[in-house]
């Protein structure tokens, strides 16, 4: 899904091709934070993949607790860790792109272009979950910002956040959403008239394709209820990259302990809330419910993302720690690759068309399930790399980017 090239502070000024980075080049602990953001979408998709609907109050205890951990570690909380490193991807790419004397918005755009075309085979004729859509088209107007001053961007980012919030809250923004959410009607009805048919547990695969056609319109309209926030995010990234942060941790390294401290504090206490008040919805009622859960969501989500993200690369930036998570820093250079491959392989095993186990599986279950798969991941990514420079993947995205194919070895 974000598959940005590392850069080196010492790049020569010279008029050369833009290409690929160099694998001795990358920013391990961006490849490990990517590594774990990808294990994180994996677990809150699951729930989706599985397509399990009992009801919490009626699950046993172990599946509500499996419950209760992966929205309180993982939802919300690593769609933000990937457009941010989406807008940190951005930065280095203008900062590579400069120092080499090459122009860089007509490569940016083929590449935006590329991962629209590659989300829209993918919700359509895998997985209607698809979030590589949305990010590419919020990564073209992430452009208007690239020459920004850092005040205009954290204002952006600010207002960004905010946005759902007010959505949320009873008055002009209930009105808003109420509003929205007729206009996406016609478009939700067709999607509950799937899920009536049982099309995906048990039709065939082009009854899933028609399906999938049609519930990605309600995916992506609704998915503007909360483009804000990825945008949010993506600036954040755009402002981390360009501050060099993640390229020099030891500078750094005294601000992002603060970060980490104070993230995690805020992201436990909202966070708690937020699960407390969607696991009882009796607890905070009427016009007040969406700003408890959608509202404090919004905010506690990031705040745990910062504390990911600061942790990751203070830990990594101890050799002992980045040797042991190597695996996923393979796994995190084969970002896209290891995203297809989890709907082609969850689509397979609940789906009609395949195992058909769909509905079959609660949150405990599934969860080993996506730990087993992760971890077939971790091993084919460490063995593609040692034969091959990019993931299949990653080499389409590029090859269409660059227009030219990439070589292929390492």
């Amino acid at each position: 899904m974000i598959d940005a090239p590392a850069i080196s502070p010492a790049i020569p000024e010279v008029s050369v091709a833009l290409g690929p980075v160099a694998p001795s080049r990358r920013i391990e602990s961006v490849d490990i934070l990517r590594g774990i953001a990808i294990l994180g979408i994996f677990l809150v998709n699951m729930l989706s993949y599985s397509g399990f609907r009992q009801p919490f109050e009626q699950m046993t205890l172990v599946d509500k607790s499996v419950n209760v951990l992966i929205k309180f570690l993982a939802q919300a909380k690593f769609y933000p860790l990937f457009s941010l490193l989406f807008g940190w991807g951005m930065a280095v790419q203008m900062e590579r792109a400069a120092a080499r004397g090459m122009p860089f918005v007509p490569f940016y755009l083929r590449r935006m272009i590329s991962l629209l075309l590659i989300g829209l085979v993918h919700a359509i004729l895998i997985w209607h979950g698809d979030i590589l859509v949305t990010y590419a088209l919020l990564g073209i107007p992430l452009l208007l910002f690239r020459k920004a001053p850092d005040r205009v961007i954290l204002l952006a980012v600010i207002i960004c956040m905010l946005v759902p919030v007010l959505i949320s809250t009873p008055g002009p923004g209930g009105e808003f959403r109420t509003a929205y959410t007729e206009a996406a009607a016609p478009l939700r009805e067709e999607m509950i008239a799937g899920k009536r048919l049982n099309v995906f547990s048990t039709g065939s695969y082009p009854e899933a394709v028609l399906q999938r056609s049609k519930q990605v319109r309600f995916s992506y309209a609704m998915s503007l209820y909360w483009a804000t926030h990825v945008f949010g995010m993506m600036l954040v990234g755009l402002w981390v990259g360009r501050k060099g942060i993640l390229q020099d941790i030891p500078r750094y390294r005294p601000a992002l302990k603060k970060v980490m401290w104070g993230s995690l504090a805020v992201g436990i206490v909202l966070n708690i809330f937020w699960v407390w008040a969607t696991v009882n919805p009796d607890l905070v009622s009427g016009d007040l419910h969406d700003l408890a859960t959608r509202g404090v969501r919004t905010i506690g989500g990031p705040a745990l993302t910062l504390f990911y993200l600061t942790a990751v690369v203070l830990i990594a930036d101890r050799a002992a720690w980045n040797e042991q998570l190597s695996g996923l820093a393979a796994a995190g250079r084969m970002t896209l690759t290891n995203y297809l491959l989890q709907s082609v392989i969850c689509t397979l095993i609940f789906y009609g068309y395949g195992l058909g186990a769909f509905g079959d599986m609660g949150p405990f279950l599934t969860l080993l399930l996506t730990l087993l798969i992760f971890r077939f991941q971790i091993a084919f990514s460490v063995w593609w790399l040692h034969r091959y420079r990019f993931g299949p993947a990653e080499w389409l995205w590029r090859s269409m980017s660059y227009g030219k194919l990439q070589p292929m070895q390492a």
